[in-house]
C-alpha cells in the first residue's frame, strides 16, 4: 500500500553553513505525533512561532508529512524515514536538528498493520555532543493493529540496532503502548538498554488509550532539566512532549 520508494532528505542537510557542530548543553527536544498535519507552509518557520516552545535543538515528529524537494522542517535540516508515499507526498517519522547529525538506520517494519495496510517506521540518528560523545536518538512510530507477538518482534528488530551503541541515548515517539501487555513489553525492552522514562509535572495531556499513554521519551547518560506536556488539541490529537536535557557532570554516560 503505497510503500515508499525513496527517503526524503533536506536539500541543505549536508551544506547548511548555519548548522551547529555540536548539541548545546543543555538542549531542547520536542517529540510530537502531528497526525499528518500539512506544515508545508511553515517549512521555513521556527516551531516556536507555531506552538509555545523554546528554541528546539532536536525535533522528533511522527505522522509527519513532507513534499518532494521540501527544504526544511520548521526551518531545520531534516531526515525522514517514510512509511507511506502518495505522489509527491511522504508520511512517516522526521528527525530535524540545528546540529549536525548522522543517519544510522531506517527501520521499516516487516509487518503491515491489519496484515495488509501500512507499515510503520523508525529512524536512528547520532548527534555530536560538546564532550566528544555521540548521542544516539531513536524516533519511532511503533506498529499497531497486529498481534502482541508481532509488536514484540518488531521492537526486537529495532533494539538489535540500538544495542550496537553505547553512551547517551534518547528514544522518543508514539510507541502505541495502548494496553498493559504492550506497556510491560516496552518497559522490559527499555530496561535492557538502561533507559529511564521522562516524568512530567502533569501528564494529563499525553495521548492515552485504555488509560495507557502512547507517547514517551526515554533516556540514559543525561539528566532532565525540565519536561512539559503542551496542549495543542486544535492541531493534533497528540500533544507535544518538550524536554530539556543536560549532560551529566563528570560522566561519560552509560555504556
Amino acid at each position: 500500500m503505497y510503500r515508499p520508494t525513496h527517503t526524503p532528505i533536506s536539500p541543505d542537510f549536508y551544506t547548511d553553513p548555519n548548522t551547529c557542530a555540536v548539541l548545546p548543553n543543555p538542549f531542547e527536544l520536542v517529540a510530537w505525533n502531528v497526525q499528518k498535519t500539512d506544515f508545508t507552509p511553515y517549512s521555513l518557520t521556527e516551531l516556536s512561532e507555531v506552538i509555545p516552545v523554546p528554541q528546539v535543538d532536536l525535533l522528533s515528529m511522527q505522522e509527519a508529512r513532507t513534499q518532494d524537494g521540501q527544504p526544511r522542517f520548521f526551518n531545520l535540516p531534516y531526515l525522514m524515514a517514510p512509511n507511506l508515499q502518495r505522489g509527491g507526498r511522504h508520511y512517516g517519522v522526521v528527525t530535524a536538528s540545528r546540529v549536525q547529525m548522522q543517519a544510522q538506520a531506517q527501520c521499516l517494519t516487516q509487518s503491515r498493520e491489519l496484515g495488509w495496510a501500512t507499515h510503520k517506521t523508525a529512524l536512528i540518528t547520532r548527534h555530536p555532543m560538546p564532550d566528544g560523545q555521540w548521542l544516539t536518538h531513536l524516533n519511532i512510530h511503533a506498529i499497531n493493529f497486529v498481534s502482541h507477538a508481532l509488536f514484540k518482534q518488531e521492537l526486537q528488530t529495532i533494539w538489535r540496532h540500538l544495542a550496537e551503541h553505547s553512551g547517551p541515548m534518547i528514544l522518543s515517539g508514539d510507541f502505541n503502548s495502548w494496553n498493559r501487555t504492550r506497556a510491560m513489553t516496552l518497559q522490559k525492552a527499555t530496561d535492557q538498554l538502561g533507559l529511564k522514562k521522562v516524568a512530567y509535572p502533569s501528564d494529563r495531556g499525553i495521548r492515552r488509550l485504555n488509560r495507557q499513554p502512547l507517547d514517551h521519551v526515554f533516556y540514559r547518560g543525561l539528566e532532565v532539566v525540565s519536561a512539559e506536556v503542551l496542549s495543542v488539541p486544535h492541531i493534533s490529537d497528540h500533544n507535544p512532549l518538550s524536554v530539556c536535557f543536560a549532560m551529566l557532570d563528570g560522566s561519560a554516560g552509560n555504556a
